[in-house]
């Protein structure tokens, strides 16, 4: 398994690795302690996952999850301030995974990534850069962007989170508990309100007429699934 960690604490970096490498003895891992180099090495190293460290956030790279999510799915855990709530619900709704407190949890830590490394291998992810929606409208993953015709739907990242999932899994129910825990993390696995609504945002903007979509359908009691329309 391979990791990239953008980390500037030293005793931070030395918790984490420990933790990690108890659990995974294959484990490969790359640091940086700057945003910027760590950023650019995402593609050229291909990680499974990556941990940044929000020590190393400023007013220059505080909108760095929303720039890796531009280009890259691959999952981010954030190393978060402990009691700092309001930084950790702009983290996932920026488009991170998870969010892990300061100091850390040996034992929370290698729950966390091992559940989300297993959610990421189980849900069946095709390959294609590119799913057609219906006619016109179209996700491409590279650049993680919905467009109609060719021309470009404005989705937040949890939007297009959302529909990326359900896009990839199209015509299988997903349920809202496996939805709220993909996207959000699994402390929000039983908020339904809070994904009916982000789903009530995303049929608005890509449903001919939203009070009766076909393309997001509610299984009732069950979850959501896409279904392509031709």
């Amino acid at each position: 398994m391979k990791i990239l960690i953008m980390c500037g604490d030293p005793q931070v970096l030395k918790d984490l690795v420990l933790c990690l490498k108890i659990r995974y003895q294959n484990l490969e891992y790359t640091v940086s302690d700057n945003i910027t180099e760590g950023t650019g090495l995402i593609e050229t190293l291909s990680p499974d996952l990556i941990i940044l460290d929000s020590y190393l956030l400023d007013s220059t790279t505080q909108n760095i999850i929303i720039s890796i999510r531009e280009f890259s799915d691959i999952p981010i855990i954030i190393l978060n301030t402990i009691g700092e709530i309001g930084s950790k619900v702009q983290f996932l709704e920026d488009g991170a995974d998870e969010c892990i407190e300061k100091p850390i949890n040996g034992i929370e830590c290698q729950a966390v990534t091992n559940a989300l490394l297993r959610r990421n291998m189980n849900l069946g992810f095709k390959a294609e850069s590119t799913i057609p929606i219906s006619n016109g409208l179209e996700v491409n993953f590279n650049r993680r962007e919905l467009t109609q015709s060719g021309i470009p739907v404005h989705l937040t990242p949890i939007e297009f989170s959302l529909l990326a999932l359900l896009a990839r899994n199209s015509g299988q129910v997903l349920t809202y508990r496996m939805l709220l825990e993909k996207v959000w993390g699994t402390e929000y696995s039983g908020d339904l309100n809070l994904l009916k609504k982000h789903i009530h945002n995303l049929r608005a903007k890509i449903e001919v007429n939203p009070e009766y979509p076909k393309i997001i359908v509610t299984e009732r009691g069950l979850g959501y699934s896409l279904i392509r329309q031709f």
